[in-house]
């Protein structure tokens, strides 16, 4: 990839960083764990937890294991964007996305030990599940979330890749000479 890509990239990954870690400052000076504060009704809350498990409340072990995943996967898609040359811009950014949202949670465990979660939204219930108030949530997984459906999307998404030399040349008309005597 080129480099002015790369920082392209770079770019958006740090400022997501920045916001993530920023509002996470802001909630923690304001509120006190378990405190919500309504901002749309019964739809949006703001509400400070600390999450020692993975994203929506999953639990497969302790938290230094998330540590090491999240290293793993850091490796990963850093290592990615060094190598690849040619995946499409969509992937590239859903990649970004999900690396901005890796550090940002990846920076709360290392600072507290835990995730710092946030935001509080009531989507209509899903009984099917026993979801009955949707997760609390933070910039960094909202990021990781979007990241991956556009990932999962882009995967879906057909792209041109010239098969041989020829289709990488724009075709040039030759003029087709007529006869005059109507040959």
């Amino acid at each position: 990839m080129r480099r002015s890509r790369l920082y392209y990239y770079l770019l958006i990954a740090f400022f997501i960083i920045a916001l993530d870690q920023v509002t996470k400052i802001l909630v923690l000076n304001n509120l006190v764990e378990n405190e919500s504060v309504s901002l749309i009704g019964d739809l949006l809350y703001l509400r400070l937890i600390f999450n020692e498990g993975g994203a929506m409340g999953t639990s497969f072990g302790p938290s230094w294991l998330y540590t090491i995943l999240t290293v793993v996967a850091l490796v990963l898609i850093v290592r990615y964007f060094i190598t690849s040359k040619s995946d499409g811009a969509v992937i590239k950014f859903s990649l970004a996305l999900i690396l901005a949202g890796a550090i940002g949670n990846l920076i709360d465990r290392i600072a507290y030990g835990r995730v710092i979660d946030f935001i509080d939204m009531d989507f209509p219930d899903i009984s099917a599940i026993g979801l009955y108030r949707w997760y609390t949530y933070n910039v960094a997984d909202t990021a990781i979330s979007v990241g991956l459906v556009l990932f999962a999307i882009s995967i879906f998404i057909p792209r041109k890749h010239p098969t041989d030399s020829s289709e990488l040349k724009p075709e040039v008309e030759t003029p087709v000479q007529t006869d005059p005597s109507g040959r």
